[in-house]
């Protein structure tokens, strides 16, 4: 009985031994499948986190394949690869990377890694492979057209080189996308702007004097004076009214012919003398050009006047007002300060019986009167030869503070890059932006002067892209006109001798006569000046964007606030304004310029 008992206790122990023993097996086995579970979400949401690291750095680097397509699909792949590298950082290893060009345009990148597993190992012992890709393509239809307006002032002198090499950048990123659906064009500017000396673009040019403020410096002034002798037969005869003059005093070879005029008491001069005098009309800078032996015209022009000056209207003869005046900084008085621009003797004598205008035979004088004499004399360009210098930064001559000329629009790059690296800083004249970009506007526009771009409308994409370091300004105080040449002339014209009615009493003394219209009637100071162009630039800028013609600004280190909100404004819209403050802030700037023009997009 209790042996029959005791067996039965030691079976009933014996099975719930066995029992505990398959409790503990089986708790060991849905540990094991557990741990593994979370092993697999770890790994997992790492996995997922490496992926969309890859997706983000594949889908730049195959934006950045597209914009390179100008290069080897050797030196596509090493850029991308390189872009992917940098935004993956130290996360992925072993990566499979490579780069495919598709026959319907764009490009393909594949990226793809082998992930070791931590805790899913329990589960399974092999990598997860992580693979990703992205397809990208030039969204380049319609064509595109693109203006570079770059400031080249003076001011830039210590950051030219940042500015070529963002231009540079910008330039090679255009041009790569899809072939020649995109032109560029080049707009460097100063206080004026060269449009290239091209025979062709005399045509445009107002050859014949016409042209409001073309020579009206030098018009109707007197040059020289001889003694009046009314005794008929005698050899310096001149008649009682000077008239029985008719040439133009001896040695003078320039184009003009010369009326004389017998002067009168007091302020008119001596009534004992005639007096040479100018066309009122019809001087040309490009026959004071022709004058001067050594030097032409190098390609810059004044600004139109009102309204012509914030227009595309094309140049039309039969309107003097829409011609352009060839820029032509005339020699400024000898040895006194406040002039920069002195390449003529000023003292030019007595030249066969003719005495030349107040004090020039003696140099320039110390009056306002002997300075006006000096500097308004056409005289001195007479088959001349100027003193020069034509290396930049600080030139002197005629074509003083004229920049590199404009390349209009193009497909070819070697030509846009060859021209971004001969850029320079000048010196002289101050800065003008609204003149920069009234013309990065002409080069973009189908009408002349420059015909390159296509007809406005939804086929074609138009864009400006204005860059410039400082607020417009004129500069200089030269003694006579107050300042320097710029395409809008010399402060002092709009000053002291185009009040738009009677003149000021000149040179001998003579009254001139009523000037053409006062077109810039609002500039009398600098500030004004300053005012005057910057409202300028602002209606400019609303008749490009109302063209149809996007504009980016990028200003440089100029921390004016009026500057920066005309260039805010000026722009077609927040995310086409930028600020950069150094140089690597303006590739930057340049570089988002350039992903936003080519409206880079991914496909897939």
């Amino acid at each position: 009985m209790v042996s029959g008992q005791f067996t039965k206790a030691v079976s009933k122990r014996n099975l719930l031994r066995e029992r505990s023993g398959n409790v503990a097996m089986m708790w060991a086995l849905m540990g094991t499948v557990l741990i593994g579970l979370v092993g697999l979400t770890v790994d997992f949401t790492r996995a997922q986190a490496i992926r969309n690291a890859m997706q983000n750095a594949v889908d730049g680097a195959a934006l950045v394949a597209e914009r390179s397509s100008n290069l080897s699909i050797g030196a596509r792949t090493q850029a991308a690869r390189a872009f992917f590298d940098g935004e993956v950082g130290d996360s992925v290893s072993n990566v499979t990377f490579a780069v495919q060009q598709l026959d319907e345009g764009g490009h393909r990148v594949d990226a793809s890694m082998p992930m070791p597993l931590s805790l899913a190992r329990i589960i399974s012992n092999q990598p997860w492979t992580i693979a990703v890709s992205a397809e990208a393509q030039a969204n380049a239809s319609p064509p595109i057209e693109v203006a570079l307006v770059l400031d080249n002032t003076g001011s830039m002198s210590n950051d030219m080189q940042g500015l070529r090499d963002a231009a540079s950048a910008l330039a090679s990123d255009l041009l790569s996308l899809d072939g020649d659906s995109v032109r560029v064009a080049l707009v460097p500017f100063v206080a004026q702007v060269n449009v290239g000396n091209e025979q062709a673009h005399r045509a445009w040019l107002d050859q014949a004097g016409a042209a409001p403020y073309n020579g009206e410096l030098l018009e109707d002034r007197s040059i020289g004076y001889r003694a009046r002798n009314t005794t008929v037969g005698h050899a310096n005869y001149t008649g009682a009214d000077c008239s029985a003059l008719s040439t133009t005093p001896n040695g003078y070879t320039g184009p003009y012919r010369v009326t004389w005029r017998r002067g009168g008491g007091g302020a008119a001069g001596s009534a004992s003398r005639c007096y040479a005098w100018t066309p009122e009309d019809g001087v040309s800078h490009l026959q004071l050009f022709d004058l001067i032996s050594n030097e032409d015209w190098k390609g810059c022009v004044e600004a139109r006047p009102e309204p012509f000056d914030i227009t595309d209207a094309a140049p039309d003869v039969g309107n003097p007002e829409t011609m352009f005046v060839p820029f032509f900084w005339l020699d400024t008085v000898d040895g006194v300060t406040g002039t920069s621009n002195s390449y003529f003797t000023d003292s030019v004598g007595s030249i066969s019986g003719t005495t030349m205008s107040t004090n020039m035979g003696s140099g320039a004088g110390t009056t306002q009167q002997q300075r006006e004499a000096s500097m308004f004399n056409v005289f001195k360009y007479r088959n001349n030869t100027a003193s020069l210098d034509t290396s930049a930064p600080d030139t002197r001559g005629p074509n003083r503070g004229c920049p590199t000329p404009i390349v209009p629009l193009t497909t070819n790059e070697t030509t846009v890059q060859t021209n971004i690296a001969a850029m320079r800083h000048w010196s002289g004249g101050g800065t003008n932006q609204a003149e920069g970009l009234a013309w990065g506007w002409r080069v973009l526009s189908p009408t002349a002067p420059f015909t390159e771009g296509a007809a406005y409308g939804p086929d074609v994409r138009k864009v400006i892209v204005l860059m410039s370091d400082g607020e417009n300004t004129n500069v200089g105080s030269d003694v006579v006109m107050s300042s320097d040449y710029s395409a809008y002339n010399h402060l002092g014209l709009w000053r002291d001798y185009a009040s738009g009615g009677l003149l000021n009493q000149l040179v001998s003394g003579i009254l001139r006569g009523i000037l053409p219209p006062q077109y810039r009637r609002n500039i009398n100071s600098s500030t004004s000046y300053v005012t005057y162009v910057n409202n300028r630039e602002r209606t400019l800028c609303t008749n490009i964007k109302n063209a149809g013609i996007e504009i980016y600004t990028v200003i440089f280190r100029e921390t004016d606030s009026a500057t920066e909100q005309l260039m805010r404004q000026c722009a077609s819209g927040s995310d086409h304004f930028f600020r950069a403050d150094n140089a690597e802030e303006l590739s930057q700037a340049f570089d988002a310029i350039g992903t936003g023009i080519g409206a880079l997009r991914l496909t897939r």
